[in-house]
């Protein structure tokens, strides 16, 4: 299953925001406060985060999101008009995403879990961790962008992979604009929606 993520800074900032502090944090500095399921889960999700990291632009594996990033993945996108659109990465999902999704379900269970008795240690961990930010509602942000529907014309338009060397056109065609615009708006609102400003600033990273 390929889903199409934007190469987007406001995207590509929750996306590191949630590696550093909660899964590599699990992974590597609270391993000895889980139990070996737990650690098992968290270990398979990280390794899975990792793969899906390595399919995406490069502002995804950068501490600088916001920053302007190169054509190194080989493409532009147009609409209609001409104009240059966000571009669109096409990746396969598959288990990676299935593998994650595991992982917040463990992780939201025991948020859960804690409102109603003794904290655990998972709990405890993540309360430690977050710190003011809910980071496994983070999670759960990017989960949703990773599960949303490929829409079929504008998949078909997307080079998979997307291509090395010279820098090619990639000129939408009207309904394919429209399935653009229709998906990068769930992501904007995934991503942005619980907060006006926030979502404004957001819409007007796409130019549309």
């Amino acid at each position: 299953m390929h889903v199409l993520v934007p190469d987007d800074p406001v995207m590509a900032a929750k996306f590191l925001s949630v590696e550093e502090p909660l899964l590599h944090s699990l992974h590597y500095y609270y391993r000895a406060e889980l139990t070996d399921a737990q650690a098992a889960t968290i270990r398979v999700a990280y390794d899975s985060w990792g793969e899906l990291q390595q399919d995406l632009p490069a502002r995804f594996r950068s501490h600088a999101p916001d920053a302007v990033t190169g054509e190194e993945d080989g493409y532009v996108l147009e609409g209609v008009a001409g104009q240059r659109l966000t571009r669109l990465c096409a990746i396969e999902a598959g288990q990676r995403v299935d593998h994650l999704e595991a992982c917040y379900v463990m992780l939201r269970q025991a948020q859960l879990d804690s409102h109603r008795g003794p904290l655990s240690l998972l709990a405890d961990v993540l309360l430690e961790i977050n710190d003011g930010i809910d980071f496994v509602d983070r999670l759960r942000r990017v989960l949703q962008v990773l599960r949303l529907p490929s829409p079929p014309r504008l998949l078909a338009a997307i080079p998979r992979p997307a291509p090395r060397g010279p820098v090619t056109v990639v000129a939408l065609n009207a309904e394919q604009e429209r399935e653009y615009r229709g998906h990068c708006g769930k992501v904007i609102g995934i991503l942005s929606g619980d907060d006006s400003f926030a979502f404004i600033t957001h819409w007007a990273l796409y130019r549309m």
